[in-house]
């Protein structure tokens, strides 16, 4: 009879070191799924095949958000709306921002460039790309 942690092992369990332990669990958070290799039996991860879609899926989300962010910093969509009926002063912030969408549209088209592991160290707020505004950063 079990005692204690070990009548919740299985019996056909195998032994793994606790930094094998420390790794499965690691990718199972990141979205891999825990199964039995086919002919030892240890524990190995099955990434799914939309691993990159969805990392890809994403990165374009937090693109989307740091566009919002910026523009939202140069700008807000009160001031936006105010700009269109006094344009004198918000020529210069209309034109920041479109220079924020066209920054935003370059690192969009950069995931396409990506493969496998390299979407998981995409810089998105330190990327080349975006426009620097000294009065709005």
């Amino acid at each position: 009879m079990r005692h204690g942690v070990k009548r919740h092992i299985p019996n056909d369990a195998v032994a793994i070191t606790r930094a094998r332990h420390a790794e499965l669990m690691t990718a199972e958070s990141a979205g891999g799924r825990i199964v039995a290799s086919p002919k030892a039996g240890k524990p190995m991860i099955e990434w799914p095949a939309d691993t990159i879609t969805t990392s890809r899926a994403l990165l374009l989300a937090r693109i989307k958000r740091e566009t919002a962010r910026r523009i939202d910093a140069v700008s807000p969509a009160w001031r936006q709306l105010d700009d269109l009926r006094e344009p004198s002063e918000g020529a210069a912030r209309v034109s920041a921002i479109d220079a924020i969408r066209q920054a935003s549209n370059a690192i969009e088209t950069q995931l396409g460039d990506f493969e496998s592991d390299e979407v998981y160290s995409f810089a998105i707020v330190d990327n080349p790309h975006w426009p620097i505004f000294e009065e709005y950063d």
